[in-house]
């Protein structure tokens, strides 16, 4: 039987509470990710996606007369203050075909795998996807 562990991701990038957006969107951009896990003391505490950082920097954490693309704006928002708290995670011995699912269930483009309390990586749709094609 196919395991999350067979087809995540291991080593992922992560970001901490008060990094500015800024800092995300480069490793975003660097890594080609659209997702990143918020650490705080080795302990996941959070994730933040490229769809948050739109948000943020379209609601009201910014002033709407200025200009959502200069870096200042990005300069002056914290990861904690958009991104989603305490993310639902999965291990990575669970079947890969019941995390499938959670993913389409909740719409979600990638989920933290957590083992014992510790970030191992992340599961996303395009680890599905890079199987599917290689494996038919």
């Amino acid at each position: 039987m196919l395991q999350v562990k067979d087809l995540m991701s291991g080593a992922v990038d992560a970001v901490a509470p008060d990094a500015r957006l800024h800092d995300v969107l480069s490793a975003m951009n660097r890594a080609g990710y659209r997702h990143l896990p918020v650490v705080a003391n080795d302990t996941l505490v959070g994730i933040i996606t490229d769809r948050d950082v739109r948000l943020a920097v379209n609601s009201p954490v910014v002033d709407k007369d200025t200009n959502p693309i200069r870096e200042d704006i990005l300069d002056g928002v914290r990861v904690d203050e958009c991104m989603t708290r305490d993310p639902q995670c999965v291990s990575s011995d669970m079947a890969a075909c019941e995390v499938a699912d959670l993913l389409a269930l909740n719409k979600f483009g990638a989920m933290p795998v957590v083992d014992d309390g510790r970030l191992v990586g992340m599961i996303s749709t395009v680890d599905y996807l890079k199987h599917y094609a290689a494996n038919g």
